[in-house]
């Protein structure tokens, strides 16, 4: 994050330049920051992203707006405001804040003298290694990568150009990293998987002679695991961005430009094609194929295969329309058990109204039915 002192104050002018937008009200104010709608001061840009949103505005003391430029007849509304009618509005605000918010320029550490590093490994040219990282036998580190503080590469691991490792990950032995990889902090790439068998009434562990090969342009986040193969590869696909805190097991294979959204666990030997998503939560059974563009929705349960190009939620997981049908169906039980209830107490009643009915009656009854 950067310092305040970093920071150039713009005025509702300047941004009208900078973003080529239509300006509404005054020019001359000026902001320093960026903020969501409800908690921006007068000092901060703010923005609306669609039109649903714009009553939010009434209560925010943000003083320069963005807003959807369809917007323009509704912001009458809200006298005292500078809008910028923009046709991307959240485009538009990452803009500024980036601009408000220029990145530090990088260190140059080279290989630092805190760090521990064996003699045999290879780092490439503008690469740094900072201190009290520690470096393997035999490791390979290409070229502008920042390998932080804490960090431990384990022996035979290859990593390629444009790496970026954070804060206490632990890559395990023989790992391959791609190029233009992103790994967060406390990750850990290539411990063992969760492989055992009962021996003698105690569970032997299962060895994992494999490896992790992340490919080029993956990103990592925080606090996630991906356990090596028993024989081969676990494989993370060009192009997958992978949420904080999720768990990959062995012989996985992810198919390209996944998204796997937090916490989601996948089980050993599952395979998924391209573009595949697994929101929050959703837990796969080992062995399950997830095909090219499937959608798994948050908490879903995956027990077998899941055909690509739709969507799926529940547990067990079922296409989504059925599980919608189904979900909707369950909040009636309430209403329905009570119907239910209410037609047994109709029936006894009648079942009595009609036992206490003289025999020759019912008998005429029924000759003139």
């Amino acid at each position: 994050m950067s310092t305040p002192s970093l920071r150039k104050p713009l005025t509702a002018l300047e941004l009208r330049e900078i973003l080529s937008v239509e300006l509404l009200g005054d020019g001359s104010c000026s902001v320093d920051g960026v903020d969501v709608i409800e908690r921006a001061t007068p000092q901060q840009l703010a923005f609306v992203g669609d039109l649903r949103n714009l009553a939010r505005i009434r209560n925010s003391e943000a003083r320069v707006i963005i807003v959807p430029a369809a917007a323009r007849h509704e912001l009458s509304a809200f006298p005292g405001k500078t809008f910028l009618l923009a046709d991307e509005p959240e485009s538009a605000i990452l803009l500024v804040a980036a601009l408000l918010n220029p990145p530090r320029s990088r260190a140059r550490i080279g290989v630092s003298g805190q760090a521990v590093v064996d003699p045999s490994a290879q780092i490439l040219g503008n690469t740094n290694i900072h201190p009290l990282a520690v470096i393997g036998r035999d490791v390979h580190i290409g070229h502008n990568c920042e390998i932080h503080s804490g960090v431990v590469i384990g022996d035979g691991c290859r990593i390629g150009d444009h790496v970026t490792i954070y804060a206490n990950s632990v890559l395990y032995h023989d790992v391959i990293i791609g190029n233009q990889v992103t790994i967060h902090a406390a990750c850990v790439i290539g411990a063992d998987g969760f492989g055992y068998r009962l021996v003698n009434g105690g569970h032997e562990r299962l060895p994992h002679y494999g490896t992790v090969r992340v490919c080029d342009d993956v990103e990592i986040g925080a606090g996630t695991t991906i356990d090596r193969a028993k024989l081969g590869e676990t494989v993370i696909g060009t192009g997958t961005r992978i949420d904080n805190q999720v768990m990959i097991g062995h012989n996985c294979q992810i198919g390209k430009h996944n998204l796997l959204i937090s916490q989601v666990g996948l089980a050993g030997s599952v395979t998924t094609g391209d573009y595949v998503v697994c929101a929050g939560q959703a837990g796969i059974a080992d062995h399950v194929h997830l095909g090219h563009g499937a959608i798994i929705g948050a908490k879903a349960g995956v027990h077998r295969d899941m055909a690509g190009g739709q969507a799926y939620l529940g547990a067990p997981a079922a296409p989504a329309a059925e599980t919608t049908k189904q979900l909707m169906a369950l909040r009636r039980l309430p209403e329905l058990r009570s119907t239910v209830k209410q037609m047994e107490k109709d029936l006894q009643e009648l079942r009595e109204t009609i036992a206490q009915m003289p025999v020759s009656a019912n008998t005429s009854n029924l000759k003139a039915a």
